[in-house]
């Protein structure tokens, strides 16, 4: 049986936090200074700058942690993919981010190697994972030692499937991406609210100049 934990147990155990603070103030502001360890969940529709903001995360990860880029949503020598990781200068942490594109058994290989990446960025939850067992084999697996960032598809401001409703609700990190905006709705936010706006320009066109 586990040890049940008294107030002291708790209260007195050491994590480790990701400086956002320093490293990307405006991710600090709407998301706080994260664990380093855990499962994200950003979801968005088309168009919606949710794939600018996975690359935001990780390349501010990328800063102080190793990652992968798992994607099977763009070929890697796609145009729009090469030209997205141009755009955010992913050359600045060439040295610790990396893509590919694994199934399942493949990225639990890569993972399981010795001083493998501490984040993983897959995109997307309803190519990667076949059943919601799966999410949960592989972030039992993993969350405690890894930062795992999964992506959906958006229904409105909902997860579009059911899949990816149970994803959301197990996260730690729960972000919905919508109109250039990125809205933290999990637990632990940061200073301004939790909004994080992914790309000035088109937000102001769809929605204004308005402070927010």
């Amino acid at each position: 049986m586990k040890k049940a934990l008294n107030v002291g147990n708790i209260v007195n155990q050491k994590v480790t936090l990701i400086d956002f603070e320093k490293i990307a103030p405006k991710l600090y502001q709407a998301f706080g200074n994260p664990q380093n360890r855990g499962v994200w969940f950003v979801w968005g529709g088309s168009g919606s700058g949710k794939s600018s903001v996975l690359l935001d995360i990780v390349k501010a990860l990328c800063e102080e942690l190793k990652a992968i880029h798992n994607e099977l949503e763009e070929e890697l020598d796609d145009d729009d993919f090469i030209k997205r990781t141009n755009l955010k200068n992913m050359q600045d942490v060439k040295d610790n981010y990396y893509a590919a594109s694994y199934n399942y058994k493949e990225l639990c290989e890569f993972l399981d190697r010795r001083n493998s990446p501490e984040v993983v960025l897959i995109n997307s939850a309803s190519y990667f994972f076949e059943s919601l067992e799966k999410y949960f084999e592989f972030t039992r697996k993993y969350k405690r030692r890894k930062i795992i960032i999964i992506s959906g598809m958006a229904l409105g401001s909902n997860p579009y499937s059911e899949m990816e409703k149970k994803i959301m609700y197990d996260a730690n990190k729960k972000i919905f991406v919508s109109g250039y905006l990125a809205t933290c709705k999990g637990r632990t936010i940061g200073p301004n609210g939790g909004t994080y706006i992914v790309w000035q320009e088109g937000y102001e066109k769809l929605r204004g100049s308005e402070k927010i």
